[in-house]
Formats: C-alpha cells, structure tokens, sequence
C-alpha cells in the first residue's frame, strides 16, 4: 500500500509520520539538515511548525514565555551531525550554512 506523500524542501517525506515512535532526534535533525542544505537556512518558526506536521510534538515545545521551540534532543542531534558546518544567527532566529566570515562558534550575532 502506497503512502500519501508531497515533495518538499529536499526528496519526498510523509505528510504525516504514520509511525512517530520510531522517528528519533536524529531522524528530525537529518530533516533539519536538508533543508539548511537545500535552502541555505531554516528559521526557528518553520522548523516548529514542520516538525510538529512532520513528526510530532514529542520534538518541540512552547516556552514560557509563550515562543515556539525545538525540544533539547533534536538540537544536540542537530549539532552533532553539522559539526562546523552550520551556524545559529541569533539576531534572525535561524539557522544558516557557515560563511567564510563568520565568527568561530557556533552562534553569530
């Protein structure tokens, strides 16, 4: 049986994840990847979003101060599979490809 499925950012993923308790931190973190790889960014608020639609809420959370949130799992996943090839731009909320002038570290302001 054929699963419903649309083109995105990059290849084809499921509208909805048919079997969210064997999606991991690493399998959203991969997501995540591809598209940065794709676009050349992804913004906290289209990360949320897509990843509740995506995979689930069990990968995101709202703060208390009310913001959208990618949960701590997802992140340290994220961060072990770019290694130094992606940066956190604070200032825009989003994470992009490293440029040859950005600052050393992970965060650029």
């Amino acid at each position: 049986m054929l699963r419903q499925a649309r083109v995105v950012y990059s290849g084809i993923m499921p509208e909805n994840n048919t079997n969210p308790s064997k999606t991991t931190t690493t399998d959203v973190a991969q997501w995540m990847l591809s598209v940065i790889q794709e676009q050349g960014e992804l913004t906290q608020n289209n990360a949320f979003y897509e990843i509740n639609k995506r995979f689930g809420r069990d990968f995101t959370t709202i703060t208390s101060s009310g913001s959208p949130s990618i949960k701590g799992g997802v992140l340290t996943a994220f961060k072990k599979i770019t290694d130094d090839t992606i940066v956190w731009s604070r200032g825009d909320k989003k994470w992009r490809k490293r440029e040859f002038y950005d600052a050393p570290g992970r965060e650029q302001y």
